[in-house]
């Protein structure tokens, strides 16, 4: 069991969080002082921060359940340190992703049929496009990392 690795891994998680939720109210709070329109309405700065904020208090309760009942929490450090539990995980989180990239890629050809005039001139049509085809790009690159590190792996073997 590899307690240590999630507590670290949790106090991480929580202190970026952190950081980045409260820059973002700082900067949603000085915007809205001084009247500056970086975006149409600064609330938008104040409903990013509160994902953040929210994930930073999840990963603190996590830290109390581990320092207050450590066996209790036994289970939910194994299941997240066991092999076979974290690549049943990313199986998870692949088949996920197909399903995500199908959707855009819908989405975008819905867009493109359903609107024609917005081609190469809409936000929306530029963003499922750059979206879609950095999900592509970006999975053959961590492919591509994978395989090669795995194979370096070997050779050191």
């Amino acid at each position: 069991m590899n307690g240590e690795k999630t507590v670290k891994e949790a106090k991480t998680v929580m202190i970026v969080s952190l950081i980045i939720g409260f820059f973002l109210m700082t900067v949603g709070l000085v915007f809205r002082q001084w009247d500056i329109a970086l975006l149409s309405n600064n609330k938008a700065l104040f409903a990013l921060s509160i994902l953040p904020l929210s994930l930073a208090f999840v990963s603190y309760l996590k830290l109390l359940r581990i320092k207050k009942s450590p066996q209790k929490m036994r289970s939910i450090i194994i299941k997240e340190n066991d092999e076979r539990l974290v690549a049943l995980n990313n199986e998870a989180d692949a088949k996920t992703f197909k399903i995500l990239q199908g959707i855009m890629f819908l989405a975008y050809f819905s867009y493109t049929f359903m609107l024609p005039q917005e081609i190469f001139k809409s936000v929306g049509w530029w963003t499922l496009l750059i979206l879609l085809l950095g999900s592509m790009l970006l999975q053959g690159i961590f492919r591509h990392r994978i395989c090669k590190s795995n194979s370096n792996d070997g050779m050191k073997e």
